[in-house]
């Protein structure tokens, strides 16, 4: 299943596709960080360091091993156009787990198997030894990662040219050690140049955000392919001549990230209702956010508050109650109220649902088999937000929107509030019973939680 595109900003050398092609996957609190580069070049230089000296390197990352890193990954082929994929990465990972992680975002051959097996090897002109290890000429390193590269039939052979305040090095198996965390190889404000079977892909790290123990060690945020000019595209959802997909499929993307099992964990720590729209649309795509939302932890919610949720969704239509789930999965992800109107515009269109569906007749410029639109998700779900709202976890007003925006009848809760009444809906109810159970010496069931199903 893939999810909806909205288009990729327009770049100089050519004009986007007319359909838009670029996948987009908002999680919670994915601010990257502009300017960490100058950033960490002040403390540099407020600390007294040399200008290339490994002091003012080795301090300013000392503590990314809870830092996603976002990485921009590009490959150009002649002729043809630009394929780009922006991923979210654990900065702890190695650099053969970021190559790995790359490659399946484009849907390389053998990148899934990359460390089940030894074949993925460089071989020729490769720098090794001693030397590997220390600075390199640009020259050198250039040579070295476009050396003649072979493969077993199994494998991918491969090596990446890392640059980094002015220092390159080279990384493969035969060259400095792949094992290196990648914090220590890119950081915050690092490029590289992947080649892989031949192909040459750009990688440069675009910011950064801090993680926990439940934030995805890698995920594909979004895709794009821009043509050449002057380029026929066709409808752009073939693959290219290069074998790379032009239209990314975040959903299958992830779950090769993810894992299958890890995935299945995931689904199987929501609500059942929620779990079972997800898999009848085939929306995995949806997976990377609810684990980052930690919905194995309990949620820290005021027996008062669950009372009122519990009664949620409120709405008893299929076409209303998926609205009205749209609704909060879209709000869990905390984006501002354009993103949160196209997640729930991508749920629903996902699961399939028409106007039709909500028994809208055709209006102008719009049919009865369309997607729903963002503002009828809404009206849908009208009874849900009006909960959500009485919560303080929603907006809701005398009118439902102005120029100006929303008045809100109730004052809307903290952040850290609100995603603890978003966990609480999405995640599996007996979670709660077994947290009530634990904090309750005489036993107790299901039933005597505030807000548990029956």
């Amino acid at each position: 299943m893939n999810a909806r595109h909205a288009p990729w900003p327009d770049r100089a050398r050519g004009a986007s596709v007319s359909d838009g092609l670029a996948s987009v996957l908002p999680l919670p609190l994915l601010n990257a960080v502009e300017n960490t580069a100058r950033s960490a070049s002040r403390r540099g230089s407020d600390g007294g360091g040399d200008s290339d000296g490994e002091a003012g390197t080795d301090t300013s990352d000392t503590n990314d091993e809870d830092v996603t890193l976002l990485l921009l990954a590009e490959h150009h082929r002649p002729g043809e156009g630009y394929f780009t994929r922006a991923l979210g990465v654990n900065s702890a990972m190695s650099v053969a787990e970021t190559v790995r992680a790359v490659l399946i975002a484009f849907s390389w051959p053998g990148a899934v198997r990359m460390l089940q097996d030894a074949g993925d090897t460089v071989v020729g002109g490769a720098v090794s030894g001693s030397a590997a290890m220390r600075p390199t000429t640009a020259s050198a390193a250039s040579s070295a990662a476009s050396s003649r590269v072979t493969s077993p039939p199994d494998g991918v052979a491969w090596a990446v040219r890392a640059r980094r305040r002015d220092r390159l090095r080279v990384y493969s198996r035969t060259a400095a050690p792949i094992a290196t965390p990648l914090r220590e190889a890119l950081g915050r404000d690092g490029t590289a140049t992947l080649v892989a079977d031949g192909a040459v892909f750009s990688v440069t790290t675009a910011g950064s955000m801090t993680r926990d123990d439940h934030t995805p060690e890698a995920v594909c945020l979004a895709g794009d392919f821009i043509p050449e000019q002057g380029v026929r595209t066709g409808d752009g959802r073939q693959d290219g001549a290069s074998g790379i997909p032009r239209d990314v499929d975040l959903a299958a993307v992830n779950v090769t990230l993810t894992g299958e099992e890890t995935v299945e964990q995931i689904l199987a720590g929501i609500t059942p209702e929620l779990r079972d729209l997800l898999l009848a649309g085939d929306l995995y795509e949806f997976t990377p956010l609810l684990q980052a939302l930690d919905l194995e932890r309990p949620a820290q919610v005021s027996d008062e508050i669950q009372s009122v949720l519990s009664t949620l969704p409120a709405e008893t239509t299929p076409v209303g109650r998926a609205a009205a789930w749209a609704r909060i999965v879209a709000l869990s992800t905390l984006s501002d109220r354009a993103a949160s109107d196209e997640i729930s515009e991508m749920l629903m269109a996902g699961l399939g649902f028409t106007r039709a569906d909500a028994d809208l007749d055709p209006d102008v410029g719009k049919l009865s088999s369309d997607p729903l639109d963002a503002a009828e998700i809404r009206q849908l779900s009208a009874a849900t937000g009006h909960v959500l709202a009485t919560c303080g976890a929603d907006v809701w007003g005398q009118r439902d929107a102005t120029v100006s925006g929303v008045t809100p009848l109730v004052r809307r809760c903290s952040l850290v509030e609100r995603l603890e009444m978003y966990r609480y809906l999405l995640q599996r109810w007996d979670c709660h019973a077994d947290d009530a159970d634990d904090a309750d010496d005489g036993g107790g069931g299901a039933a005597d939680v505030p807000g548990g199903r029956p």
